[in-house]
């Protein structure tokens, strides 16, 4: 029998699924969920837009009841978050060890979720703090509560296949739209909304799909212009939306119309992604998210203490895309790519990563391209240099 007053046990304690943050409309609050098989203790902390160092709300997780095997979660009601539209995670566990199982546990910083939709970057945002051990309070990335469902009207919205005559014209968002002699407004140059501008001149030349270089959140003050070092793969990059600050929905949806404008010119759009790596590169780059989340779960970790991320990659880190939950973590976010933001195609930079089981190369990409085109999206991979 659950205690009286209570809609369900979950309202109470959470559930294990989806990872990230959901809102759930029956119970009027928002359900949190973190993967982290070594993790020891977890809280989860909500910041107001006035105070983006000192919590609101820091809800410990429960070993008993906020726990269902490697996954920790809660449900906390929003009228309990005093206003709150930030979230991150604080995240303690073992010391380092040695050979394939090195920990970058460190309880005092404030860590983003994997799973975050949107990115936010305070003014105050220091990559360097993330660099040294300690907190980094009030200069981190923090994930945005999605306190608006994204809606979007995609009524009228076709995916254009052009099986045999398929032109593709790459391009980078900010670097196809941003000098004044791309002809756009001065609002429109860097973003999503210049690129709709720019679609005679597609057409014009005859391209019949763009192929979008990365287009993940990455970070901002690591001087990639490329935007070839993720640091979220389901939120889209702040910095190419008209308005990156003021609401996530927005961010989301300013995507979501360049598709669709897109998709209306027979144009199909495919994008560049990088899940190989991410922005926290070896032992001495910034702890952002997975390296304090659960550091050998996330990474191929070697032999050697002293430098030990394995660097296929060539960035400073591998992402241990053999491992369930790393895999599932590529797979749902190329199905959130696809389902809510109607791209319709991949290409994998690197992508014989994925076939890196335990340092060793193995034949099969264990089903991750595979489920991409089960969705019908368009699958190009780059070969191993």
């Amino acid at each position: 029998m659950r205690p009286p007053g209570l809609r369900s046990w979950t309202a109470q304690e959470g559930a294990p699924s989806p990872l990230g943050v959901t809102w759930i409309e029956s119970e009027q609050g928002y359900n949190f969920a973190l993967y982290s098989k070594h993790a020891e203790r977890v809280t989860v902390l909500l910041y107001r837009d006035d105070d983006v160092a000192n919590p609101v709300l820091a809800q410990p997780f429960s070993h008993l009841t906020n726990k269902s095997g490697r996954v920790w979660h809660c449900r906390i009601p929003r009228a309990a978050m005093s206003g709150a539209r930030y979230y991150v995670y604080a995240v303690d566990g073992p010391a380092p060890r040695d050979r394939f199982e090195w920990h970058a546990f460190d309880p005092d910083k404030i860590l983003l979720d994997p799973y975050a939709r949107s990115i936010f970057f305070p003014s105050s945002f220091d990559r360097h703090a993330a660099m040294r051990p300690g907190s980094n309070a009030g200069k981190a990335p923090l994930g945005f509560i999605p306190a608006c469902e994204p809606t979007f009207d995609w009524r009228g919205d076709r995916r254009p296949r052009h099986e045999w005559d398929t032109v593709i014209y790459e391009l980078h968002v900010k670097g196809f739209t941003m000098n004044p002699n791309s002809g756009l407004s001065p609002d429109a140059r860097g973003t999503y909304a210049g690129v709709i501008e720019k679609i005679p001149y597609l057409k014009d030349l005859g391209i019949t799909a763009v192929e979008l270089m990365p287009v993940f959140q990455y970070d901002p003050g690591d001087g990639n212009y490329w935007g070839s070092m993720p640091l979220g793969l389901f939120a889209p990059h702040h910095g190419y939306a008209t308005a990156p600050s003021v609401c996530a929905c927005e961010q989301h949806n300013e995507f979501r119309a360049m598709v669709k404008a897109l998709h209306a010119a027979a144009i199909e759009v495919i994008l560049d992604v990088v899940y190989n790596h991410t922005a926290e590169g070896d032992h001495t780059g910034p702890v952002y998210s997975y390296k304090g989340i659960d550091n050998s779960t996330y990474y191929l970790i070697g032999d050697r203490p002293e430098a030990p991320y394995e660097n296929f990659s060539g960035t400073g880190n591998s992402l241990h895309c053999a491992n369930h939950y790393v895999r599932k973590m590529i797979l749902d976010s190329l199905r959130y790519w696809v389902n809510e933001m109607h791209v319709d195609g991949f290409r994998f930079d690197l992508a014989s990563i994925f076939t890196m089981i335990d340092l060793y190369p193995n034949p099969e990409l264990r089903g991750v391209a595979e489920e991409a085109e089960a969705t019908l999206a368009r699958i190009m991979d780059e070969a191993a240099r």
